[in-house]
């Protein structure tokens, strides 16, 4: 069946018009079956907000892998383990890992040189 432009009609239950199913939960940039594996630095804006009482993704940071000197909010930030790992945007070392208890955060910060964070005004 053809809709008015000639183009296939969408076909009911999910299907393609060719009678694959197509999944429901699509992500906005991932691709069927193929979760985004990854978000950017500012994910960790609130989970490093309770710890240091600053907005953290502003800060630069410099990787102690390769030398790299960037926002902090442009790092790669893998979420879906027991705690929170970043890494650097440009060689993908490990600057940060932050992980939660109910009395605790646990932080290693071995991979930054340092992290310069400006005073607000």
């Amino acid at each position: 069946m053809t809709g008015y432009n000639n183009s296939p009609s969408p076909a009911p239950d999910g299907q393609q018009p060719d009678g694959d199913q197509q999944p429901d939960d699509l992500d906005i940039a991932g691709v069927g079956g193929n979760p985004i594996s990854h978000l950017d630095g500012n994910s960790v804006a609130g989970p490093l907000g309770e710890l240091f009482r600053i907005d953290i993704i502003a800060a630069l940071g410099r990787c102690n892998h390769c030398g790299a000197v960037r926002a902090f909010g442009e790092a790669t930030v893998y979420a879906d383990s027991p705690g929170i790992v970043v890494r650097c945007s440009s060689c993908e070392g490990v600057l940060l890992r932050l992980v939660e208890t109910p009395t605790q955060f646990w932080l290693d910060v071995r991979g930054l040189s340092y992290l310069q964070i400006d005073r607000e005004a």
